[in-house]
């Protein structure tokens, strides 16, 4: 082996500038990893070998899922619980396929165990509990869970999807493909809303068809995860046309284009991007919360209405169904 070390990494604008946020970014990823009750190692040695931000994403979830159920109308539990879980791994399912590689939620006993156990408790505790708590609680409880899913979202697209390509892959042609970085990245974020959208597996009989995105344009998920993406490969200068396509008769100009975009680590591009991501789901989760509970409201008349065979409008179920969209 050759004494030469690797070259330092480039200096970053961010970190120059604020010393404090290059410490965060350093954190960043340690506190998403954090468990349940850690021993004095840490993680390594966790009492609850649980992630914190894992189980307050699987109960986001499973209230989402459980909140859509709740104005169309309950299916058989395996059923909303495989729903549940597909929004949940589909961006992972979707990513190993695409490159060969195992399921990362077969990877490790408490994935499932933890995500499956969301819901069963969202949706079969005496008195709706859980359930009922987190409506109380109201847009707070919305818009808090979003925001988490939003930092973790943001991190996977960067770290787990782009990263995996890039550096996981190494040695394999696809680790050089500026589309496979984005597709993937995209996907990862988005893949449990394209899931839906291709077979709707949240209606109550599912079906193939031709996806919205294809008819109306790409969902909100779909969109924020692109941008999370590319953003992230353009702040971090991960790609060079004089790298990669030095034959192209631009790769000089779009080098230069390139360079004015200011570079950060790969660490501040992850905090970033997790920030940008929760900002946005956050106050989408907050739009949304009327609008929901107005839809709620809606079905709940109506099932009384039923219950007491009273008469009602023909659009009325309609209504509630369309006053709540997911968020996939």
């Amino acid at each position: 082996m050759s004494g030469t070390k690797a070259p330092p990494p480039p200096p970053s604008a961010l970190g120059a500038a604020f010393p404090q946020v290059q410490h965060l970014a350093g954190q960043f990823p340690g506190l998403l990893r954090k468990q349940w009750m850690e021993g004095s190692n840490g993680a390594e040695e966790a009492i609850i070998p649980i992630g914190i931000f894992a189980t307050l994403h699987a109960i986001r979830i499973a209230y989402e899922v459980r909140k859509g159920v709740q104005v169309s109308g309950r299916r058989p539990l395996m059923q909303e619980l495989f729903t549940m879980l597909t929004f949940s791994f589909g961006g992972a399912i979707l990513t190993a396929l695409m490159l060969g590689r195992a399921q990362p939620w077969l990877e490790t006993n408490t994935t499932v165990p933890v995500y499956a156990g969301a819901y069963i408790l969202m949706s079969c505790l005496p008195g709706d509990m859980l359930y009922r708590l987190l409506r109380k609680t109201a847009p707070v409880s919305d818009v808090f869970l979003a925001s988490v899913d939003g930092l973790i979202r943001g991190y996977g697209v960067t770290a787990a999807g782009v990263d995996l390509v890039r550096y996981t892959m190494k040695g394999h042609a696809v680790s050089d493909s500026l589309v496979a970085w984005i597709v993937v990245g995209t996907v990862l974020g988005s893949g449990g809303g394209i899931i839906d959208d291709f077979v709707q597996i949240s209606a109550a009989t599912w079906g193939l068809r031709v996806p919205t995105m294809l008819r109306t344009g790409a969902s909100m998920d779909v969109k924020l995860s692109f941008c999370a993406t590319v953003g992230y490969i353009l702040t971090t200068h991960a790609w060079s046309f004089a790298e990669h396509a030095p034959g192209f008769p631009l790769s000089a100009f779009l080098d230069s284009v390139l360079a004015w975009v200011p570079q950060l680590s790969n660490q501040e591009a992850h905090l970033i991007s997790g920030l940008m991501c929760s900002a946005v789901l956050g106050t989408s989760a907050a739009v949304k919360a009327s609008a929901f509970a107005t839809a709620e409201r809606r079905a709940l008349e109506v099932a009384r209405r039923k219950k007491y065979d009273e008469p009602q409008s023909s659009d009325d179920g309609d209504d509630a169904e369309d006053d709540i969209e997911s968020d996939d």
